[in-house]
């Protein structure tokens, strides 16, 4: 079952949670289409030559050679598998966030880790096992993030988008100064994986996706396996 995901504000300023949710604008996932244009056919190079055939001008090839394997050229086969951002890399891209809101009064502290999978047929599953504080005005907002978020996403040679996603496997908690508190928008941003709309690099065993957050680029960048 496809459903959105909660559109209520904080009970904090109208203003601070205005800002909160700039903030965290790259982080939300929204659209998708059926599958990337990396499918699992495309992930896997061909084959140049056969052994024992001989190209025209060539020499023949050794009895048992390995065939030559020529790479598809297509980046987006690079997506498909198990990606992580560990608690370094949830430091780096939030630096980045607090740095294109350095004038805004607002700052976040990450702790944990986040794991994105991406299938060949174009699902995705981002778990996020994430504690972020984020310091508003003098107010400290504490949200816990635990289960997952699932949908579908589409990639070309060097963007990727999500569109359908369903937060029904998503656990939630917001404190402010100890007390429960609703987390409406600031979980919206918070628990979304960070491929809404952002353009990505992806060789080997690293993928780095970059966000706008209030006209400013903020950095993720994530680990195979």
């Amino acid at each position: 079952m496809t459903s959105p995901l909660p559109r209520r504000l904080l009970p904090v300023t109208v203003a601070s949670g205005a800002l909160i949710a700039l903030a965290l604008t790259g982080c939300v996932a929204e659209s998708a289409q059926p599958s990337p244009s990396g499918s699992s056919s495309s992930a896997r190079p061909t084959a140049s030559a056969t052994a024992g055939t001989t190209p025209s001008g060539s020499a023949p090839a050794e009895p048992g050679a390995s065939p030559t394997a020529t790479p598809t050229g297509d980046p987006a086969a690079c997506l498909p598998g198990t990606w992580t951002m560990g608690q370094g890399d949830l430091e780096s891209f939030y630096a980045d966030v607090n740095a294109a809101l350095s004038g805004a009064g607002v700052s976040f502290t990450p702790q944990g880790t986040a794991t994105l999978a991406l299938g060949a047929d174009g699902a995705f599953v981002w778990t996020p096992a994430l504690q972020l504080d984020a310091a508003v005005s003098g107010t400290t907002i504490n949200v816990s993030v635990a289960g997952d978020i699932t949908g579908t996403y589409t990639a070309t040679a060097d963007h990727i988008t999500t569109t359908d996603q369903s937060a029904d496997g998503l656990q939630i908690s917001a404190t402010i100064d100890g007390a429960e508190t609703d987390a409406g928008d600031v979980v919206n941003q918070v628990a979304g994986a960070p491929i809404t709309d952002a353009a990505y690099t992806c060789a080997g065993d690293t993928l780095t996706l970059v966000s706008d957050v209030g006209g400013a680029s903020a950095t993720a960048v994530l680990h195979r396996g």
